[in-house]
């Protein structure tokens, strides 16, 4: 099976041992597994251990076709550079679709503007369940960093209204950026336990670790 291997750790860091069974099994009582089919469970539990005991960080098994998303539906590849290209907004939400439906998620989309002017820059907007966000204003320059950043907060503020106990986190940034959804409890556990640039983040220690200024997607 085509295999994706999440949160990698350098193989000099201090593994995780026998303790990974009991960090898998802990995640599985927190609800980790509920959106995955039934019978991959097994397959990914096992590359969780495997990946936790022998080299620290949290393994993931993907689908064989494209966009290779994960088989437990938390893990996305998240570019930078495509959510800030046009349409990359767009087609990462469809990416996360099957995602928002096992979750009960609404997402209604009315209206979306994506405007580039030689002038003022490149404003864009998109109203999610009647509810309007600025993605950039009169924005110049290359918004890899903080593409990332408005999607995740648009999202993860939709969450919170939904009443979702889930939020996206953050990994690595750029043509390497991942994305999981995580619930609170799920990131109080595996926060202390994987540790370098390689884990989860919320979004504002993403931003502070990749140097972008939290309100750098809007020039007034």
């Amino acid at each position: 099976m085509g295999l994706f291997n999440f949160f990698k750790k350098p193989t000099s860091q201090k593994s995780l041992g026998s303790n990974a069974i009991q960090i898998v099994n802990k995640l599985e009582e927190l609800g980790y597994f509920k959106y995955a089919t039934e019978t991959d469970i097994p397959e990914i539990k096992n590359e969780m251990v495997d990946s936790l005991a022998k080299l620290n960080y949290l393994g993931s098994v993907t689908f064989d076709s494209s966009p290779y998303n994960s088989k437990d539906y938390r893990h996305y590849h998240f570019d930078g550079e495509d959510l800030f290209e046009e349409g990359g907004f767009i087609w990462q939400l469809h990416a996360m679709k099957t995602l928002f439906d096992k979750m009960n998620f609404k997402l209604e989309i009315t209206n979306h503007i994506e405007d580039w002017d030689n002038e003022k820059g490149l404003n864009h907007s998109i109203t999610l369940n009647g509810k309007d966000y600025i993605i950039f204003k009169n924005f110049n320059g290359y918004g890899w960093g903080e593409a990332a950043q408005r999607f995740a907060e648009i999202i993860n503020d939709q969450l919170e209204l939904q009443n979702i106990d889930e939020s996206i986190y953050l990994i690595n940034g750029g043509n390497d950026g991942m994305a999981v959804y995580l619930t609170k409890a799920q990131f109080d556990l595996l926060d202390p336990i994987l540790k370098g640039t390689d884990r989860p983040l919320r979004v504002e220690d993403w931003c502070r670790v990749n140097q972008v200024a939290i309100k750098n997607y809007s020039q007034e």
